[in-house]
């Protein structure tokens, strides 16, 4: 179980850098990627078994994926009543905000859920040890 709960921490690490550097094309490059890099390290600190940091950024991670995603969900929403005429991945339209802010909810979405994971991981192997 060791190996897996490695393999999945690393992958949620990898997962996270990655969407972090994918950043920089966006309006604002800045708050993405310290959101991403916030995230990523979770993962990080739970391969490293430090679970007293894990705990505290876990708690500030998902603060600001909860934040980031009530902050899009009317957007989301609002691309959901269009998603059968508007394909999700298309350049940015200022007359169509809201399909922007569905990237953003899914991505908020998908690092709260990477989080949640590792932390479930760090506590698996603290407890296992």
């Amino acid at each position: 179980m060791r190996y897996l709960s490695n393999a999945v921490l690393s992958i949620n690490l990898l997962l996270l850098l990655a969407f972090s550097a994918v950043q920089w094309n966006d309006p604002d490059p800045l708050l993405w990627i310290a959101f991403y890099l916030l995230c990523a390290a979770v993962p990080l600190l739970a391969l490293l078994n430090k679970p007293k940091p894990v705990k505290i950024l876990v708690v500030l991670a998902l603060i600001a994926c909860a934040l980031e995603m009530t902050r899009t969900a009317a957007g989301a929403y609002n691309y959901y009543l269009h998603m059968t005429e508007e394909p999700l991945m298309q350049g940015m339209n200022p007359n169509k905000p809201y399909i922007e802010e569905a990237r953003e909810f899914l991505g908020a979405l998908l690092a709260a859920i990477m989080v949640v994971i590792s932390q479930w991981l760090a506590r698996f192997r603290l407890n296992n040890r």
